[in-house]
């Protein structure tokens, strides 16, 4: 190597470190679930895991043999407790994050969201996985999500929640 050149390094060497190149691809399904159409109210999880507390959708992994919309309902069941009506899927979100649990994973996560409808049931939290599930009034819950994603996911939801409970009014 000639003197006073530096030694090649690609972008994702140099900006994430050697021990960033273990990936783990991640698909998960969960869902936005309303009560009511004259006050609508989502549900929200706080998750157990992490320091933060942080409001989010309830999600989880896709079993082997699941379908997306069957993930979503089964999740938000072992989550909160509730029974929930899959109505339409809204929007698959995906983003990176580094696994706190393994060192060095950059894990690709696909997520599948989904209308849902209270059917029925009490909220029992998960209490492995779940701090806290709550009912919240629509105007409240843009400001309670912690992620942007989760936020433009929510609006779409509720306008399509609002046409639908329109329509269910004629």
């Amino acid at each position: 190597m000639a003197e006073g050149r530096k030694p090649k390094t690609s972008k994702r060497t140099a900006h994430r470190g050697p021990k960033a190149r273990l990936k783990r691809k991640v698909t998960s399904a969960g869902g936005v679930v309303f009560r009511g159409c004259r006050k609508p109210r989502v549900l929200l999880i706080m998750p157990a895991k992490g320091k933060r507390r942080r409001w989010s959708l309830p999600k989880g992994r896709v079993e082997p043999g699941e379908r997306y919309w069957q993930t979503a309902r089964r999740e938000v069941k072992e989550e909160t407790g509730v029974n929930v009506k899959v109505l339409d899927p809204i929007e698959r979100v995906r983003y990176y994050f580094m696994a706190h649990d393994d060192e060095g994973v950059e894990v690709n996560k696909r997520v599948h969201y989904f209308l849902m409808r209270y059917e029925g049931g009490e909220l029992r939290p998960q209490l492995e996985e779940v701090r806290q599930a709550r009912w919240f009034p629509v105007d409240e819950v843009e400001r309670l999500l912690a992620f942007e994603n989760e936020r433009r996911v929510f609006r779409a939801a509720l306008e399509r929640w609002r046409k639908r409970c329109k329509q269910a009014t004629r």
